[in-house]
């Protein structure tokens, strides 16, 4: 292997990460045990793409052993109002009429939002530290966001819950019957030094 390097696609072509994406997707819907359906159905064009070009405050940087892309990481920031908040999709009724969104009951809106989207390392680069470098990145970026909360969201079934709370999110709620779990983390407000 040769040295990892670190490429900011912040504002170049997603397409670079199709591949990581959609074995993300497939791990994603391989570990659920509630929607796999759901899990199953996401693909790079649903999921990282879409959120990649939706987005307008986002960062992207992809590692690669030579020219491979073998891990990502994708963040984004927005402002989110009220009706955000209380969004719920129509498909969301299979699995709970009245379970909450992304967003916590207890949010106060407006209120800047910093959200991590997708980490994911190839299993075969694992153990590389390329994971700690990307995290290293993704947490300087949501500080750097002036956003008043991060948050990251964990399908079921996958076990990364301890990794994030090693980096201080806590858990805030269960999304969508379930299906996702919410961890956050409340922003220190910045100091006045006059």
């Amino acid at each position: 292997m040769k040295e990892i390097v670190y490429k900011d696609y912040t504002n170049k072509s997603v397409e670079v990460c199709r591949e990581l994406c959609n074995e993300l997707m497939a791990y994603q819907a391989k570990q659920a045990v509630i929607g796999k359906e759901f899990f199953e159905a996401m693909t790079f064009e649903n999921r990282l793409n879409a959120a990649f070009n939706q987005a307008t405050i986002k960062s992207l940087i992809v590692a690669f052993n030579e020219d491979t892309p073998v891990g990502y990481i994708f963040l984004t920031a927005d402002t989110i109002n009220e009706e955000a908040k209380n969004y719920r999709p129509d498909w969301i009724r299979r699995f709970s009429a009245d379970s909450n969104g992304l967003f916590p009951d207890w949010l106060k809106t407006p209120a800047k939002v910093a959200t991590l989207n997708n980490l994911y390392i190839s299993p075969e680069y694992r153990g590389h530290h390329i994971g700690k470098r990307l995290t290293e990145h993704g947490m300087n970026w949501l500080e750097n966001s002036n956003a008043d909360y991060f948050f990251v969201y964990v399908s079921n079934g996958n076990n990364v819950a301890p990794f994030y709370e090693k980096l201080g999110f806590k858990f805030s709620h269960p999304v969508f019957g379930g299906l996702i779990d919410a961890y956050y983390i409340k922003r220190s407000p910045v100091e006045s030094h006059e």
